[in-house]
C-alpha cells in the first residue's frame, strides 16, 4: 500500500509545481503578446515600446529566479554525536567539510563528524582533507604575521609621533577622542581579534555586563543582529561589547573556542562569570541573558 500512494507532501509538491507552470507560462504568454502588439502598431523603435520589453523581460527572470528558489528542497544532516542540522541548505563544500545555511545562521561541520554516507555523498578523502586543512592552516599564520608586522609598524609611528612633543600640552586635545569610554567599563564596543587566539577574560568590562560576539563580515546573520549589539553598548553604560572576527572556519580563534556557528553572542554578569550563550540573530535572548547577568550581581 506504500508504496502504491503517494504521499501527502508529494501529491502537494506536484499541485505547488503545477501552479507555478501555469504562472510562468502565463506571464511568458502575455509577454509574448505584449511583443506583438508593439510590432503591430509599429511601435518597436518606440522608446516606450523597449522599455516595456525589457521590463518584462526583467519581472520574468525575477519570477523564475522566486519560484525556483521556493521549490528547492533542504536537507538534514545528523552528526555521529546525534547532532542534528535540520531543513538547511548547504552553502559550501569544502575538502575538510560542509557550510550550512541555517534559519539561526551559518555552521561549518567537519566531514569528520559526520556519517560514512554523507562523507561519500559529497566525495570526502582524507588525504585532500588534510592537504587542505594544512594549507589553510599556513595561510593564517601568514595572515597573522602580516597583521602583527602591521601593529609594530603603527607603534613605532605613534612613537615617533610623542618623540619631542612638548610635555606640558595637553596632548590629548590633539587627538581625535576614542570611542565612548565609562569609568571600569573601556571602550563601549571594541573588536579584540580578527581570527587570532585571545583570551576573553582579559577583555571582560568586570562590574559592568560583556557582550561577547563571535561575527564575520561575510555572514548575514551577524550583519542582522550587529546593529542590536551595538545599540545596547551604545545606549547602557552598563554593557561593554567586545567582537571576534572568526575570519573563516580554519582561524586559531576558531579552534580555541570550538565555533562551529555564527553569530555566537557570550554574555558575561559583572562578575567575569558566563551567564548564556546565543547560537543565532535572536537579539531578544540576548537580552534576557544580559537582563539576567544584571540581576546575578
Amino acid at each position: 500500500m506504500a508504496s502504491a500512494t503517494r504521499s501527502r507532501h508529494e501529491q502537494e509538491g506536484d499541485e505547488h509545481g503545477g501552479v507555478l507552470f501555469e504562472e510562468v507560462l502565463f506571464c511568458l504568454v502575455s509577454h509574448s503578446v505584449g511583443r506583438q502588439n508593439c510590432r503591430r502598431n509599429h511601435m518597436i523603435r518606440d522608446p516606450w515600446c523597449a522599455v516595456f520589453r525589457s521590463e518584462s523581460k526583467m519581472k520574468i527572470l525575477t519570477f523564475l529566479i522566486l519560484c525556483f528558489a521556493s521549490v528547492a528542497l533542504a536537507d538534514d544532516f545528523k552528526a555521529v554525536d546525534g547532532k542534528e542540522y535540520k531543513n538547511v541548505t548547504v552553502s559550501r563544500v569544502e575538502p575538510d567539510g560542509i557550510v550550512l545555511i541555517t534559519s539561526s545562521g551559518i555552521s561549518k561541520v567537519y566531514f569528520t563528524e559526520l556519517p560514512k554516507a554523507v562523507q561519500e555523498r559529497f566525495h570526502y578523502d582524507a588525504a585532500k582533507a588534510a592537504g587542505y586543512s594544512a594549507s589553510q592552516a599556513a595561510i593564517q599564520e601568514a595572515f597573522q604575521k602580516q597583521q602583527e608586522e602591521l601593529r609594530r609598524k603603527l607603534a613605532e609611528e605613534q612613537n615617533k609621533y610623542w618623540i619631542g612633543q612638548d610635555p606640558h600640552k595637553n596632548q590629548e586635545e590633539k587627538l581625535p577622542a576614542p570611542a565612548a569610554v565609562v569609568a571600569g567599563r573601556g571602550q563601549q564596543a571594541e573588536v579584540i581579534s580578527h581570527g587570532a587566539q585571545v583570551e576573553i577574560t582579559k577583555h571582560l568590562a568586570l562590574g559592568n555586563v560583556t557582550v561577547v560576539d563571535f561575527y564575520a563580515d561575510w555572514c548575514p546573520a551577524c550583519k542582522q543582529l550587529s546593529p542590536s549589539l551595538e545599540q545596547m553598548a551604545r545606549t547602557d553604560p552598563e554593557i561593554a561589547l567586545r567582537k571576534i572576527d572568526i575570519v573563516d572556519w580554519k582561524t586559531a580563534v576558531v579552534r580555541q573556542y570550538n565555533i562551529h556557528s555564527i553569530p555566537q553572542v557570550n554574555v558575561y554578569n559583572r562578575r567575569g562569570q558566563l551567564v548564556g550563550t546565543v547560537v543565532s540573530a535572536n537579539a531578544a535572548e540576548v537580552k534576557r541573558y544580559v537582563a539576567q547577568a544584571k540581576a546575578g550581581g
